[in-house]
Formats: structure tokens, C-alpha cells, sequence
């Protein structure tokens, strides 16, 4: 092989490479990708581990606004299913992006803003931001977005925006029929 193929063949595969690794928004179906953080009552924990065999909701969020848009959210969803064995969520705030001097700061207000008994329910992620912005196919970081994922961590249905109470209701029927499927893949 000539050096001038060798080189265009290195080229390829190292273009190749980097279009594996660039993220792509998550399609329905897709299995969620790991993401680690730290819950408010300081328990590491992965999704979709943590919530294996569950139908899991996540509420992401990738600023102050849009974790005020997602409070109603997180009260219904809290009251709906508050200690439910087939149902859980998850309200990931994002805060990568805020200078790490803030980032106790942030955290404290949520922790004092959020009641002790979700502590355990409200994720915060300093890592990988920029991928979940894909992942979530962000385009307006005011707005919480929403992940509904199966049993197995699959993705169902996703919405971004403030509360609409149609659309949750929607999300409540589809949340009925995932948790009756069997947990098995």
C-alpha cells in the first residue's frame, strides 16, 4: 500500500472515530446513555441504574429558568407518584456551565427549596453537559426537558417546555401503560 493510501486510510478511521463519538439526539427506543451525579442528600448515583426496573422520568434542566419552569413539573409528578414501586423520577439540574465558585450556591438553594423526603429524587450533574444538550436535542436552555424511559431504560416519549396540564395527562396514560409491561427486555 502506497504511503498516500496508508494516509487516507488513517484519515477514514480517525473520521470515523469522531462521528462515533459526537452525540446525537436520543431517539425513541434508544437505551439512556450513563449519567452520573450527585442526588441532594450526597448519594452518587448512575442513571439508568438507580432506576432499573422502573419507569423513570427525567426532568433535565440546563439553567436557573428553566429549573423554576420545572418546579410544577416535579410537584405534580412528586404527588402523583410520590413512593411508587413501578414509577420514579429524576430532576437533573445541569451545572457544568455555572463557574464552580456558584455551583454550592446553586445546589444549597435547591436543597433548601426542595423538600428533605425528594432529596433523593434531585440530581446534580457537573459532567458532560454539552453531550446532554444534544442527547436532549436542546435548542431554548429556558425550558425543562422531559424523558419517559421503560423498565429497561428505553426511551418512550419526550417533551421540553413549561407545565401544560393536556400534555401531562398524556404522559400520565403513557406512564400507565409502560408500568404494566413486564420488566423483562
Amino acid at each position: 500500500m502506497s504511503k498516500t493510501g496508508a494516509a487516507f486510510n488513517c484519515i477514514c478511521i480517525a473520521l470515523l472515530f469522531v462521528a462515533l463519538g459526537s452525540a446525537q439526539t436520543l431517539q425513541s427506543g434508544a437505551l439512556l446513555p450513563q449519567l452520573q451525579g450527585t442526588t441532594l442528600n450526597d448519594h452518587e448515583i448512575t442513571l439508568p441504574d438507580a432506576s432499573s426496573g422502573k419507569v423513570t422520568l427525567l426532568i433535565i434542566t440546563f439553567s436557573k429558568a428553566a429549573g423554576e419552569r420545572a418546579q410544577e413539573w416535579n410537584k405534580r409528578f412528586f404527588k402523583d407518584y410520590p413512593e411508587d414501586n413501578q414509577v420514579t423520577s429524576y430532576a437533573v439540574a445541569m451545572l457544568e456551565d455555572v463557574p464552580s465558585l456558584f455551583r454550592g450556591l446553586a445546589r444549597s438553594g435547591m436543597k433548601h427549596g426542595v423538600p428533605a423526603s425528594v432529596h433523593s429524587r434531585f440530581l446534580i450533574v457537573t459532567k458532560n453537559e454539552a453531550t446532554w444538550k444534544k442527547y436532549t436535542g436542546m435548542l431554548d436552555d429556558k425550558h425543562p426537558y422531559l424523558l419517559l424511559l421503560d423498565k429497561q431504560a428505553h426511551l418512550q416519549w419526550t417533551h421540553h417546555g413549561a407545565f401544560d396540564q393536556t400534555i401531562y395527562d398524556a404522559l400520565k396514560a403513557r406512564i400507565t401503560d409502560l408500568s404494566k409491561r413486564p420488566t423483562s427486555p
